[in-house]
């Protein structure tokens, strides 16, 4: 960062004054909570690079590859938490309270950047797991920082909560005082000296490397005989497709370094979606490929990803496995549901709806999807009392379309109660919706694939200080689904995740 970039990082302009003043004084009128929102632009180095220097401090980490962009939310301004058949509508209610409250100072700012953070539990009901304890089934924070790069510009925005009772010289010292630290985030790190060890000193480490016990949460045995009896209530056309998961547990001998393995992940799947959201020593992570709906004004977007392969050692062998997987008439089945599914719900939502009519290949380390884009235009909806049209918001579109057939199944309730009596697995937030939300009612959710959750200083494994991660992965069942095929669809997607997970 220069000079001139850090010269903007000091006291409000006149203008920014100005602004903070208004929105002290109708705090106070109105006798209630407000946020102030400063905004600066400036160059954003690597988000990972920061995520890294975040420590235990609440963060949200979304660094999409495929359009090359990211954001880091850092902190709590404001938070809110959900859960039951409302928790949707309870997550709007509290972002449109809030951002009914902010005002906004310093420079210009896209409507449609990321504001809110959070997301949801697979299920509507939390079980009350001790692992997912940091992650209830919705929750959503407005950050006392954020941290962003877009195409259409890089920034940083701090939003400070102004009480009735405050002054505005008290709300700008808390404003400067975050730039401060945005000026710190982005120092570069010192190099630490690298020591070389003697002789002797490394003899003494041999036997003494990282210690990781990988334990799978049932026996394959188990996983082989759910298969059987998913197919056998899709031969009796109780369902007609079923997503049955399962998961990894890896204790380890001391912390994981999670931004490393962001790191590691981010360089497997250049790609994907990148997101990392802790709390505390706990971290839930996904480098997923599949956006479950992306809404900017009245444009959606979204993705159909189901039916897989392995990748080939070599050329010719990946391009005989992509060959098969896109004349497989079960993989096809299988992702045909999922468009079908998703095509439905916005259909009744769309005056213009785009889906092709065949899928492509989406290729990505390890293993390869059938994959079919699917974009639209909202219809708008008149509005009352003057205001503008408007459209159905990013959260109902969520709730809609949650949980699709690529994680759940086919019928939709009926797949999600056999997987609730059958699977024996609490979820969490794995292959459910986690993403951000702009002041407008859009926003941009993805399904939380190549998932894990890293949780480090846990007490009661082999020593003080010990951790474990928990990563999951499932295969969608449909007529024709063999079980050991299945399992090994499960391995592959696995080991994506454990791979870098342990690399020593």
């Amino acid at each position: 960062m220069t000079e001139s970039d850090r010269s903007s990082f000091g006291a409000l302009t006149p203008e920014e004054r100005a602004g903070l003043e208004r929105a002290v004084r109708m705090s106070r009128e109105e006798a209630r909570t407000r946020w102030v929102a400063r905004v600066v632009s400036t160059p954003i180095p690597n988000v990972v690079e920061c995520y890294a220097r975040t420590k235990s401090r609440d963060r949200f980490l979304w660094h999409c590859g495929a359009v090359d962009s990211q954001a880091l939310g850092l902190g709590i301004a404001d938070e809110t938490e959900s859960a039951g058949p409302g928790r949707f509508e309870d997550i709007r209610g509290w972002a449109t309270s809030v951002r009914e409250r902010i005002d906004w100072i310093g420079q210009s700012r896209p409507n449609d950047a990321p504001t809110f953070f959070g997301g949801f539990g697979f299920e509507e009901e939390s079980r009350g797991a001790e692992d997912w304890k940091a992650f209830p089934a919705a929750r959503f924070v407005l950050p006392n920082m954020v941290l962003e790069d877009r195409a259409d510009g890089s920034g940083f925005v701090s939003f400070t909560r102004i009480e009735p009772g405050a002054t505005a010289d008290s709300v700008e010292t808390e404003l400067v005082s975050r730039s401060r630290e945005f000026e710190a985030l982005c120092e570069d790190a010192p190099e630490e000296p690298v020591e070389i060890a003697s002789s002797d000193e490394l003899a003494g480490l041999w036997g003494g490397g990282p210690e990781f016990r990988v334990k799978a949460d049932r026996p394959h045995a188990i996983f082989r005989a759910q298969v059987e009896a998913a197919l056998e209530a899709i031969g009796s056309q109780q369902l007609t497709k079923v997503v049955l998961a399962r998961a990894l547990s890896v204790d380890h001998d001391g912390d994981f370094d999670v931004p490393e393995f962001l790191a590691r992940l981010r360089l497997l799947y250049p790609t994907c979606t990148l997101i990392a959201v802790g709390r505390g020593d706990d971290t839930f992570l996904a480098a997923t490929p599949e956006t479950l709906v992306r809404k900017r004004g009245r444009a959606v977007q979204t993705a159909a990803l189901a039916g897989s392969a392995p990748r080939g050692r070599n050329p010719e062998e990946d391009l005989e496995f992509g060959r098969a997987l896109l004349s497989s008439k079960k993989e096809r089945n299988e992702h045909a549901l999922v468009v079908d599914a998703i095509r439905d719900v916005l259909a009744e939502r769309c005056e213009t709806l785009t889906v092709p009519e065949s899928p492509s290949l989406r290729a990505l380390f390890g293993i390869q999807h059938l994959e079919t884009p699917i974009s639209g235009e909202l219809r708008a909806m008149p509005a009352s009392d003057g205001e503008r049209d408007s459209t159905v918001d990013v959260l109902q579109l969520i709730s809609d379309l949650h949980p699709t057939p690529a994680v759940c199944g086919v019928p939709r309730r009926e797949s999600g109660a056999w997987l609730r009596q059958h699977e024996g697995l609490d979820r969490g937030w794995y292959a459910a919706p986690v993403g951000w939300l702009d002041i407008e009612g859009g926003g941009d959710f993805r399904v939380a694939l190549r998932s894990g959750l890293i949780r480090n200083r846990l007490d009661g494994l082999n020593r003080a200080g010990a951790s474990r991660g928990l990563l999951f992965a499932g295969a969608g069942l449909v007529e024709g689904s063999v079980a050991d095929e299945e399992l090994r669809e499960t391995r592959i997607k696995l080991r994506a995740l454990l791979a870098p997970l342990t690399e020593i």
